[in-house]
């Protein structure tokens, strides 16, 4: 299930635009020869919040294996840390901007110490607000450790040893990790009529599973791999720097998808302009993942060796826009006459949407959470309001 079907897909990656004068942020590393440490977290609208510290003071960070290290200005006004720089930043949406770098001498992480860790900082504080958390630990500050993720437990294990974790090497595949800020890549295969291999980020800041690229379906659709459930265009998810440009979407379905050996039926996709494809943290609901960052590979142990994940899906999906809740596809031609891209949501069956907090979009269940059908309360560009009722009808 991709959840951009019921409100909006929020996830974070960024990549650097390239210029003559390169800067990685892939540097840092731990006073520890050896070490392992246990973590518990919570999670949050499957955001997974850990307590770290820096120079001795206490925050909560989101954990985004698709990101780079991040912390708000709060954070940096407090430490009264130095900018080393600033570089051209692109977010999910391949929306750019410029942020500053400074360097974070003293990071701990469980029982773990990492010293000289390059970090963003973010201009904008929503999304963290929202979390209440100070940043992010991203993959740049984990790139020589090894990280097991136990979704049941809400338990991180941080390692440099995998001989202490009992890695199973029937469940691992190759790991690729960016120059930049070392986001951990892997392959997958991918079978319809025809079959066919994807690589692609783990991001454990991306809701939902599966996340494809514009430009690996411009190669795959030739495949007969994908059964194209609808068309359309519209705004893309919400990233970093806001929702995402005008653009074709494709709400499509992969009748197999193989990691490392695990079999995932009838796997919902949506398609996004990013030039990279993801999956994304529903994937801890189905087994325990292992990044081995320091030997370069990924490992996958599910739960049950065949996972059926065949959904319905409603024929809109929101996101957010000038803190408003408004249109972002329309999947059913047939609701073309009633609903627009654009359209302000005012109340889902008697829940009022006008003067919600866009916070509890963000960290709060869906909109369509848990139903099968709704009455929608919807404003047009000219101020008309109309009631329509709807209910999952795309399988």
């Amino acid at each position: 299930m991709i959840k951009i079907y019921f409100i909006f897909l929020f996830s974070l990656i960024f990549s650097y635009s390239h210029s003559q004068d390169q800067f990685t942020l892939s540097e840092g590393f731990t006073t520890q020869k050896s070490y392992f440490s246990e973590i518990h977290y919570i999670s949050v609208r499957d955001k997974i919040i850990i307590k770290a510290s820096i120079n001795g003071k206490n925050y909560r960070f989101i954990l985004d294996t698709g990101a780079p290290t991040m912390i708000t200005r709060k954070v940096f006004n407090e430490l009264n840390l130095a900018i080393l720089k600033k570089i051209s930043i692109n977010d999910a949406n391949d929306k750019k901007d410029s942020l500053s770098i400074v360097n974070l001498n003293k990071v701990v992480l469980g029982d773990i110490i990492f010293n000289d860790v390059p970090a963003l900082i973010a201009e904008d504080a929503f999304i963290f607000d929202c979390h209440q958390v100070d940043g992010f630990i991203g993959s740049n500050m984990l790139r020589n450790t090894i990280i097991k993720f136990l979704a049941k437990d809400q338990k991180l294990i941080i390692t440099d040893d995998g001989i202490k974790l009992s890695l199973n090497k029937k469940y691992a595949s190759n790991l690729f990790l960016t120059p930049s800020q070392s986001s951990p890549f892997f392959k997958l295969k991918v079978k319809g009529k025809d079959t066919g291999s994807i690589e692609l980020l783990f991001d454990t800041g991306m809701e939902g599973m599966f996340d494809l690229s514009l430009k690996h379906y411009a190669v795959l659709e030739k495949e007969k791999i994908f059964d194209e459930l609808a068309v359309s265009s519209g705004l893309g998810p919400f990233g970093l720097f806001g929702s995402g440009n005008s653009t074709a979407q494709y709400l499509l379905r992969v009748p197999e998808l193989n990691i490392n050996g695990t079999i995932f039926r009838n796997v919902s996709i949506q398609t996004t302009s990013n030039s990279n494809s993801r999956i994304g943290v529903e994937l801890l609901k189905y087994g325990t993942v292992t990044l081995d960052y320091k030997n370069k590979k990924f490992y996958f142990e599910p739960f049950n060796n065949t996972i059926d994940l065949l959904r319905m899906h409603f024929p809109i999906s929101f996101t957010i826009k000038n803190n408003k809740t408004i249109v972002a596809i329309v999947w059913d031609s047939n609701l073309n006459r009633e609903v627009s891209p654009g359209d302000e949501l005012i109340a889902v069956n008697d829940v009022n949407y006008r003067d919600i907090d866009p916070c509890d979009l963000l960290i709060k269940p869906q909109i369509f959470e848990g139903k099968t059908q709704a009455i929608l309360t919807l404003k047009n560009s000219d101020g008309v309001i109309k009631k329509i009722s709807m209910s999952k009808s795309i399988q």
